[in-house]
């Protein structure tokens, strides 16, 4: 095998001509004088086209490869400036690595197939780089995958939208997800209609008409914009979402039922110490203590009760029968989502009948809230569609902004996201 065969194995490309190879044993290195082939001269570094040279830039540049053994090897190189039609003045193309990165691609590719699959902690000490160029490498690569392969957005029927949150809760940020290949197929910062409208403005009129199902939670700029872009699809809210608004419910009722058993016992007298008399009612501020305790055995399914638990829920009827009520209430609503696709809408009609006549404010409100909601969940359970993949997927996300120990680039993270759970799979080079 010649040198220059060799070379380019190491490089991981062709187009360009050996010129010598130097090693500095006391710094570990190895490097590789190298200069382009007159057919890769004065290109330009966007757009790869022919243009006139500008100047000889700032002279030669060295470009980082993968190691061999324990030595770091680079490429050197001129790097002359071209004046591009269209991008005006920028630097020269070079066959064995991408615009703006100081590594080749061989390198960048094996860094972003780390990435994936370590912490990029392990990645930077394994590939020996700084910390925050790992994310750089992660978006270089993903760009150019991206733009080499076909629109991910064809064939799009069943999708789900959801929104996550970073930086410890304090952002948001928007994904959407492709049910039938469980994959992620769009995602950007922020959340609302503004940032939603995106995603539907890329997609063409034959696109938007090929979607026929939107699972998503019951939010207001979710429904909006699946109404303004498509208007045929149907829109799924899975009983998921649905028992935790409930949930939600009965806890405020019973946050409101134990503050105003606080303030009775406030307003009662002192009573003296020691242990109540025989036929002494209990102590307000213990009746207060009980409603108190009692979040967990509300909010569990009955089956999974402990003596001690139902043994609470039977206080609870004569203690206070608005909070037993709201919790019947609760329950029913979950027995009706599990109904059939026949029987569900019948279900539900009964529970808001019984919701509308409860007398408990809170429930009422979730009652006009399902009622707003009410075609959508019954469409995810004829659909068979709910938002666990979309749940899923950001749990997923979560764990890869932990394992990264955050992001502070935010188009660093969107493109580790979409590497990691989108179609788009970076492979090692040469595999």
């Amino acid at each position: 095998m010649r040198a220059k065969e060799l070379v380019e194995h190491i490089i991981g490309g062709a187009g360009f001509v050996l010129e010598d190879i130097i090693s500095h044993a006391e710094m570990n290195e190895i490097i590789l004088s190298v200069h382009p082939t007159r057919r890769e001269k004065c290109r330009c570094g966007i757009c790869r086209r022919k243009a006139p040279l500008y100047d000889k830039g700032r002279g030669k540049r060295r470009w980082r490869c993968l190691d061999m053994g324990a030595e770091k090897m680079y490429v050197e190189a001129e790097s002359p400036r071209v004046c591009c039609p269209k991008h005006r003045v920028v630097t020269a193309a070079v066959p064995w690595a991408r615009h703006g990165s100081r590594f080749t691609k061989s390198f960048e590719e094996t860094a972003a197939w780390l990435s994936v699959h370590a912490s990029r902690s392990a990645v930077s000490e394994f590939m020996r780089v700084e910390w925050h160029t790992v994310g750089g490498i992660c978006k270089r690569v993903y760009q150019e995958m991206e733009e080499s392969r076909s629109s991910r957005f064809n064939g799009l029927v069943n999708i789900g939208i959801d929104e996550t949150s970073y930086k410890k809760g304090h952002k948001y940020m928007t994904v959407v997800i492709n049910h039938d290949k469980s994959s992620v197929i769009w995602c950007a910062p922020g959340y609302g209609k503004d940032v939603l409208s995106q995603f539907f403005e890329l997609l063409s009129e034959e696109q938007r008409a090929s979607i026929r199902c939107v699972s998503a939670d019951g939010a207001r700029w979710i429904a909006s914009c699946v109404e303004e872009y498509c208007p045929n699809a149907q829109r799924c809210i899975d009983p998921f979402h649905v028992v935790s608004w409930a949930t939600d419910a009965l806890d405020q009722v019973r946050r409101e039922a134990w503050a105003e058993a606080h303030q009775q016992a406030k307003s009662q007298p002192k009573r003296k110490p020691g242990r109540p008399a025989k036929g002494e009612t209990a102590p307000e501020k213990k009746q207060a203590k009980s409603v108190k305790n009692l979040r967990y055995a509300l909010l569990k399914n009955p089956e999974r009760l402990s003596e001690n638990q139902q043994a609470q829920l039977q206080f609870l009827t004569k203690a206070n029968p608005t909070l037993y009520r709201a919790y019947l209430l609760k329950e029913n609503l979950r027995l009706a989502l599990k109904a059939g696709p026949d029987e569900i809408a019948g279900a539900l009609t009964k529970w808001l009948a019984w919701a509308q006549r409860c007398r408990i404010p809170t429930f009422r409100e979730l009652r006009r809230k399902i009622k707003r909601h009410f075609s959508a969940i019954v469409a995810a359970a004829r659909f068979k569609l709910s938002n666990a993949r979309s749940e899923a997927t950001n749990n997923k996300i979560k764990l890869i902004i932990r394992t990264a120990f955050g992001f502070r680039n935010v188009d660093n993270m969107v493109a580790m996201v979409m590497l990691s759970c989108s179609e788009l799979h970076p492979t090692l080079p040469g595999r």
